[in-house]
């Protein structure tokens, strides 16, 4: 009530960049109904979802030209489909981070000379990585939506907080150093 408004303002515009990507985060989860025609991006290519339904008891995904299949057994219709394709869709960018983050975590120990002591793939609800006190970092599968160069991006992000545990003026010229062009990467994740 008696707080000055302009410490209000500095205290929005320091977590202004947080702010709108839950904003975009909350706009993207509604995005998607995993139903048949919807718009599935995987390494920042879109292929629209064809969903058909098979005597098969395994669902499968592939994917082939501009499609993305989704083949759910016949009983699925009854039990959830949403929630199946969901599973096979995370399960794939499941499969495609334990490819790409370690290439990306190795390529980046050899350039900066910084190392996690470990490096996991997890379903993160709130943010694209993290880097704990003790030097571990965790991914977001959900990365796999995303170019490669947005998830060199989140990578890098991650393994400069090893240096600086905070966003200080160092620890974006640092991330600059190695990727000049990481607002373009920001911005893909944002958008």
């Amino acid at each position: 009530k008696y707080t000055d408004i302009k410490y209000i303002e500095s205290i929005v515009n320091d977590k202004k960049s947080w702010i709108e990507r839950k904003v975009q985060e909350q706009v993207n989860s509604q995005k998607n109904n995993y139903q048949d025609g919807d718009i599935i991006k995987v390494l920042g290519k879109s292929y629209i979802l064809k969903i058909s339904y098979t005597s098969n008891k395994r669902n499968a995904l592939y994917i082939d030209n501009n499609y993305i299949y989704c083949n759910l057994y016949e009983y699925t219709q009854q039990t959830g489909v949403k929630e199946s394709v969901k599973k096979l869709i995370d399960k794939y960018y499941r499969y495609i981070a334990s490819q790409e983050v370690p290439a990306v975590m190795e390529d980046l120990k050899i350039r900066t000379g910084l190392s996690p002591v470990e490096c996991n793939i997890k379903k993160l609800k709130a943010t694209w990585g993290i880097c704990s006190s003790n030097k571990k970092i965790s991914i977001n599968q959900n990365l796999m939506a995303y170019s490669r160069h947005a998830i060199e991006y989140v990578c890098l992000h991650e393994i400069c907080h090893l240096k600086y545990m905070n966003h200080s003026k160092e620890f974006w010229n640092m991330i600059e150093y190695y990727m000049p062009d990481y607002k373009l990467a920001k911005k893909e994740l944002k958008g």
